[in-house]
């Protein structure tokens, strides 16, 4: 009874209202041999179950339904055959779950007068309900605050709820997520992300991405003397530079000492961070090109950036470069050996040989071990300028 109490069966139906059926259970009674030869023992089994059918206070558990035995040198004897339970207040008793009902109960009361749309939810998920008594209330409050207040053009720290702060939903998202899911309209929900982006799944507004990047030369758009700026992903998707080419660079000092190259900027791409910048679609007419670490990420990087933006050339991504540097490898510590679609083809034979392990278990050349003269060379086909 406890296992099929842990699946929440007989609370639902207590939440939803089902009328009660009373259960019967078999029991294993002793046959006529086991009567003769085990009589001692049998009857004290027999009352064992007389007396766990009532509490210490005498009220009934279960009913007890006997059938009769029959032996040749005993005579017919009554032993326990089937227990009935005849309510649900009895098996509540028999499982002692009493409480936790009251409490279910408390939870639909509360539910129903601060948020009757999600009653049914509790119904189909009480016992989820009321692992979460304690929190019942700020959970029913938060819901109950975002439905009638909306999430347009909101942070989650806006949320006006007392007791209820940011960290409060990061720590009961998943909860969170169910609720909503359960009460709003399908448009303020964007299904594209789970209960781990909770903002965006709910249409608040987002934690804004940056992108930080240097002016290889002057653009018109900024004012003399500056080279370097840092903006909201989301404001450079709506300022088209005036460049022909985008280097994007991983690693910070890569980027700051990057060469002064005629008609382009560098973008520091900070590893997979960098998929922010799909949303810049001014960057689809733009020579777009990526150096990363040579090493299974990194080529997973480019693949994805490619697939972005199709017009992708990468640059000190080659054997060439990785076995120039022999003294410089260190080991990737957590290797990727996904399917990349978007490589060329040496750039995939390069791949291959990492995960196949060619040359060394996990060998990874990060980019700042590069020399700057094979980068200097790499750019030659690009003119430089002096600003």
């Amino acid at each position: 009874m406890r296992k099929r109490w842990a699946t929440g069966r007989y609370a639902r139906d207590h939440a939803s209202g089902v009328p009660w059926t009373p259960i019967e259970l078999p029991v294993k009674a002793p046959t006529a041999t086991e009567l003769l030869e085990r009589f001692d023992e049998v009857r004290r089994w027999a009352e064992r179950f007389e007396r766990d059918s009532k509490t210490a206070g005498g009220v009934e558990r279960f009913t007890v339904i006997k059938r009769s035995v029959k032996g040749r040198n005993l005579g017919a004897n009554s032993v326990p055959a089937r227990v009935r339970i005849e309510s649900f207040e009895q098996l509540c008793k028999l499982l002692k779950t009493t409480d936790d009902v009251v409490n279910l109960d408390a939870i639909i009361n509360e539910t129903r007068a601060a948020l009757p749309d999600l009653v049914p939810w509790v119904a189909s998920n009480p016992l989820k309900a009321i692992s979460h008594l304690g929190l019942w209330n700020d959970l029913v409050e938060t819901v109950a605050w975002i439905v009638a207040h909306g999430t347009d053009q909101l942070f989650l720290r806006q949320i006006d709820v007392e007791g209820v702060d940011t960290k409060f939903v990061d720590r009961h998202r998943k909860i969170l997520d169910e609720l909503l899911t359960c009460v709003l309209p399908a448009e303020g929900i964007d299904s594209r992300y789970g209960a781990g982006d909770f903002a965006r799944r709910f249409r608040f507004r987002a934690k804004p991405s940056y992108t930080r990047l240097r002016l290889l030369e002057p653009q018109p758009l900024f004012p003399a003397g500056v080279s370097e700026l840092t903006l909201r992903t989301e404001e450079l998707s709506g300022i088209e530079l005036t460049c022909e080419t985008v280097f994007v660079v991983e690693n910070e000092i890569s980027y700051l000492a990057f060469p002064a190259v005629k008609g382009a900027i560098v973008v520091f791409g900070s590893g997979f961070a960098l998929g922010s910048l799909y949303d810049v679609s001014w960057m689809e007419s733009k020579e777009i090109v990526y150096w990363g670490d040579i090493d299974t990420h990194g080529f997973d990087i480019l693949s994805r950036l490619r697939a972005r933006f199709g017009r992708v050339r990468s640059i000190l991504m080659d054997q060439e470069t990785l076995l120039a540097h022999s003294r410089q490898w260190v080991s990737e510590p957590t290797p990727t050996n996904r399917a990349l679609n978007s490589l060329t083809a040496q750039e995939t034979a390069l791949y291959n040989d990492l995960i196949e392990d060619r040359y060394g278990q996990a060998v990874r050349l990060e980019q700042e071990r590069v020399r700057f003269s094979l980068v200097l060379d790499a750019l030659a086909r690009w003119p430089l300028v002096k600003w």
